[in-house]
């Protein structure tokens, strides 16, 4: 795969005859509990943010789409669940802005810690390049960011493009590494070398292709939603909706219009079973549309994502508990940095809801003036 060390280059020897490679020396600044909480905290503010501003309509966004709009609704007959205008208005640039920096944490780390993995990637083991790409894999939660932020990015075009080719950065990184990943007896030799298994030229790419499906098509719904997709949506929305009406209406008329004649009811049935299946298909097709441009089904995505990429890290660590010596638990120099980092959740709601309150009593001397002014 191009990745070689040089002179440096690992005692593969031991992984070659299939023995084995011992034991795992511990590193807790790749696999330690102060990279792993933040991280997590991060990624778990965010998706309650969402599940929040959607379940309050906080969030701009969810009545273009069919299915958000219903589902929206439907949290919105609840008397519980209803805030009047005002509030959404106080709490909705909170949210953006708090989702938005939380975001840029996770897009880093996850940046980070994968050109971490592949400049060391002669002194680390197995285990530790499995655990780099699943926190890697576990911080494109940052992706919630692009349905949560679809209105504000739209209108801020050089934030959401230079975020984006970032995003598309972090992506293709993914993508090199799933291929890294990609051999059979990866999991049977996370003590060994990740150097030895980077050597092998045989690699099955069926392993990593549910998950290569799963990045782009995640990738590519979440940026594809923060442009403007007029022409887009009138050539492959509008128009197969007005197609759909037309083939209901001539249905409809041609049912009705049939007599009594063979010749004429045999073709009016005809008509209406070719129109019948003309409508099923459009209606299929606009399903899949709505599913796909839904931000509530990208929203509830990244909930699942964000299980089972806890999940995998937390079972991968669990080879750790008889396999290594060290302790990866304990707090190293190089995990106070993301541990402090952990506190810029609650700095940044701080921050963020301060200037949020004193909008309103700016805006009201503002108004004030003005109305001064015009009185003289």
């Amino acid at each position: 795969m191009g990745f070689r060390c040089g002179t440096g280059e690992p005692d593969c020897s031991i992984y070659k005859e299939g023995q084995g490679c011992g034991r795992v020396h511990a590193d807790s600044d790749i696999a330690g509990v102060g990279i792993l909480v933040p991280l997590v905290s991060t990624s778990l503010v965010n998706l309650t943010i969402g599940v929040l501003g959607h379940t309050l309509s906080v969030l701009r966004g969810y009545d273009d789409n069919a299915i958000d709009g219903w589902i929206s609704r439907k949290f919105q007959s609840l008397s519980i669940l209803r805030i009047d205008d005002e509030h959404k208005r106080f709490w909705r640039p909170i949210f953006e802005k708090v989702v938005l920096l939380l975001s840029d944490y996770q897009l880093l780390f996850g940046i980070a810690v994968l050109i971490a993995g592949f400049w060391k990637h002669c002194d680390i083991s197995t285990y530790h390049f499995s655990l780099v790409v699943d926190l890697a894999w576990f911080s494109n939660t940052h992706m919630t960011s692009l349905s949560i932020l679809r209105c504000y990015l739209r209108e801020r075009p050089t934030l959401r493009n230079w975020r984006v080719t970032i995003m598309m950065l972090m992506g293709a990184m993914m993508l090199v590494a799933l291929a890294l990943v990609s051999t059979h007896d990866w999991n049977v030799n996370l003590s060994c070398p990740v150097q030895c298994l980077f050597d092998k030229q045989k690699r099955d790419f069926s392993i990593t292709y549910p998950y290569y499906i799963a990045i782009i098509i995640h990738y590519g719904t979440s940026i594809w939603r923060v442009y403007s997709t007029q022409r887009f949506d009138r050539f492959f929305l509008q128009y197969p909706r007005e197609k759909l009406q037309k083939i209901v209406r001539r249905a409809k008329r041609t049912n009705s219009n049939a007599s009594s004649n063979t010749r004429q009811t045999t073709a009016a049935a005809a008509t209406f079973t070719l129109n019948w299946f003309l409508a099923l298909g459009i209606r299929c097709y606009l399903a899949v549309a709505a599913i796909l441009g839904s931000l509530t089904i990208s929203l509830y995505y990244d909930i699942a994502w964000f299980a089972l990429g806890l999940k995998s890290i937390l079972q991968i660590r669990q080879f750790a508990v008889l396999n290594m010596d060290g302790d990866e638990n304990e707090l190293s120099f190089g995990q106070i940095i993301p541990v402090l980092l952990l506190a810029s959740i609650v700095l940044t709601f701080k921050e963020v809801y301060s200037g949020t309150t004193s909008t309103p009593n700016s805006l009201e001397q503002t108004r004030i003036y003005t109305d001064l002014s015009v009185t003289m």
